[in-house]
């Protein structure tokens, strides 16, 4: 598949979503309301204790807003697609891929593409712009571009993850129960890491490596302690997001590759 043909596939996507505008807009609109709750939550939480780790409200709102911002932009090429394939690989659908001259992989992506996160993107980034005036941060080219790189380093760490997991439909067919276990590891990273003891940081450093979707890129940025880790380490944080992707495309083309359709 050529990206031409990708972009094409994603743009009749979105005009499909567009016939039922009213109903599009009302589903942006409860999707902020409910991440704006939550983005009280912590306020009021950071309110009692005035200080979580060393990180302010500020601060947190940064890490928070980064994490969900990177989130909505590896879900929407993965998520909905990725668990609905379960359902795919057991009904046999899945087979209508298959025959058609293109990449499956790509096709099943661009296909499901959802706009939906359009609203995480929307409160994220109002938030972070936010945060980024109330720190004063100084902004040179080289922190403005390793954030751009972070940020697409942890939409990939998301899409990679999700991909994962719907690779493993392939062979277990049953999969949802990880998408559960994903999203409640994911809650972790709304609060700085040393809250948590050495067993979360190391499963969320290198097994679920969730921690450089927000944790080490903010740290570096707002000249955080790093856990131990020397300064330079964290230039490594773009790095993890194209290789924990490339890891997880391989090991769904893979499963692919070994799919023998419903009933075997």
């Amino acid at each position: 598949m050529t990206l031409p043909l990708f972009f094409k596939l994603v743009r009749l996507l979105m005009k499909e979503r567009m016939e039922y505008r009213a109903d599009f807009l009302l589903s942006i609109f409860a999707q902020i309301i409910a991440y704006g709750g939550d983005y009280i939550v912590i306020w009021m939480f950071i309110q009692r204790f005035d200080t979580i780790a060393g990180w302010n409200w500020p601060e947190i709102a940064f890490l928070y807003s980064i994490g969900l911002f990177t989130y909505a932009l590896g879900a929407s090429f993965s998520f909905v697609q990725m668990r609905d394939l379960e359902e795919q690989v057991k009904n046999g659908t899945f087979d209508s891929l298959l025959i058609k001259p293109v990449n499956p992989y790509l096709f099943l992506i661009s296909r499901g593409f959802n706009l939906g996160y359009i609203a995480h993107i929307l409160i994220s980034a109002s938030v972070m712009i936010w945060a980024i005036i109330q720190l004063d941060l100084k902004w040179t080219l080289i922190n403005v571009l390793y954030l751009i790189l972070s940020v697409i380093s942890g939409a990939l760490i998301n899409a990679g993850i999700m991909t994962l997991i719907g690779s493993v439909s392939f062979v277990w067919v049953r999969s949802g129960f990880l998408f559960n276990l994903f999203f409640r590891l994911k809650e972790f990273i709304s609060f700085p890491l040393p809250v948590f003891g050495a067993l979360i940081q190391i499963l969320l450093t290198i097994v679920m490596p969730l921690a450089f979707v927000n944790y080490y890129p903010a740290a570096f940025l707002l000249s955080k302690d790093i856990l131990g880790l020397p300064t330079w380490s964290m230039w490594f944080v773009p790095v993890v997001g194209p290789f924990c992707y490339w890891v997880a495309y391989r090991a769904w083309m893979g499963g692919v590759n070994k799919y023998q359709s419903a009933g075997g």
